[in-house]
């Protein structure tokens, strides 16, 4: 047997030995994955937010050179203190807009509840009646709803007093959000010298022809995730803000809660509106069934409003993804991740769709020629 045989037969022996393992200890590695993964968060965390504020952060960093007459060191610097100034005034001032008109919102939810609830069964009864129907009895019901509310409404109103105990959590927490701001901080400042030092290793040891494909897909993914992103944000911030102003004219209730749960759910493409907008009608359901209908005829046009003119111009077409593509998109992603497969699964599924597009360009205009001369 000469040495080429046999390191084959000793390759497919380890490689068929270390699947075994796999299969075996499944579970095992899959935990160490998700260990690992755990703490790797706020790497992932400080990565999303360099992403988001990047945009900003380039703009104000060429308006300090250019328009300022600023160094590029001193832009730069001065750059990343400004966006992120301007990132933690903008959270604040939200958060203080809207988590109090939250807390009162469903404070006046979990009180109300159990006086909907009797209305409720009233006119199931008056229903039932009329069509010669035993009554319907939502007494246990009603009880079990009241009292999870009550657990909820002494939830909220002791929340503050809770938030402030030190625990292993909360140190965790700020902790984890701590280093995550720092490594976005790092990320930005130098993205562009991690940049130039990940070429010149893809360079070092890839071939040009793998060298020049992740050179093109990076410009694709840097280009589809910088317009998907910022035009999700935006679209949700527009879209949260039109129905409070839309409910607040109509007078309907909960208008801080349900904005920010469809600005929320927004978030999540094609089908994020619809799920906040159901959240929607069935907390006014509860109040009254012609509040409801009000509501779902004033989503309906703010939908059509989305959807034609807000949608095409704010995330537009920028990402060139057709319709079926995103709805599988949302489908796969969803079912295999979640929550996070449904809100990745659009740009990622246009970056597969950019790259196979220009990669089957490419092959037809090499192609061609070849064509040509054989006519």
């Amino acid at each position: 047997m000469d040495k080429k045989t046999l390191k084959t037969y000793l390759l497919l022996i380890s490689f068929t030995i270390g699947l075994v393992l796999v299969v075996v200890h499944f579970e095992t590695i899959l935990g160490g994955i998700g260990v690992f993964l755990r703490l790797l968060t706020p790497l992932f965390i400080g990565v999303v937010i360099a992403f988001v504020l990047n945009r900003p952060y380039e703009w104000l960093n060429r308006l300090y050179r250019e328009k300022c007459r600023l160094k590029p060191r001193a832009a730069q610097i001065l750059a990343v203190v400004t966006v992120y100034l301007l990132a933690f005034g903008i959270l604040t001032l939200l958060v203080c807009m809207v988590v109090p008109e939250l807390i009162r919102n469903l404070q006046l939810f979990a009180a109300s509840v159990n006086q909907y609830l009797l209305e409720a069964q009233a006119m199931l009864n008056g229903f039932t009646e009329t069509f010669g129907l035993p009554p319907v009895d939502l007494s246990d019901f009603i009880n079990t709803v009241s009292q999870y509310l009550g657990t909820l409404s002494s939830f909220i109103n002791e929340m503050i007093p809770q938030i402030v105990e030190v625990t292993g959590g909360f140190i965790s927490g700020v902790v984890t959000a701590f280093i995550s701001i720092i490594l976005s901080v790092y990320l930005l400042s130098g993205k562009d010298r991690l940049l130039m030092q990940l070429r010149r290793t893809l360079k070092v040891y890839l071939p040009n022809r793998a060298h020049a494909f992740f050179g093109r897909l990076y410009r694709i993914v840097a280009q589809v995730f910088g317009d998907y992103v910022a035009g999700q944000c935006k679209e949700a911030v527009i879209l949260g803000v039109l129905c409070f102003i839309g409910m607040s004219l109509l007078r309907l209730d909960y208008a801080a809660l349900i904005s920010t749960v469809i600005a929320v759910t927004a978030l999540i493409p094609m089908l994020g509106a619809y799920i906040g907008g159901a959240v929607g009608v069935v907390l006014l359901l509860f109040i009254s069934p012609v509040k409801a209908l009000i509501f779902l005829v004033f989503l309906i046009v703010l939908q059509q409003v989305e959807g034609n003119v807000i949608y095409p111009k704010v995330v537009g077409r920028k990402i060139g993804l057709p319709g079926l593509w995103v709805l599988l998109g949302i489908t796969v992603g969803g079912g295999l991740f979640g929550i996070w497969g449904m809100l990745l699964a659009v740009p990622i599924a246009s970056v597969v769709y950019q790259v196979i597009k220009k990669d089957v360009k490419k092959r037809e205009e090499e192609s061609a020629p070849q064509d040509i001369e054989a006519k």
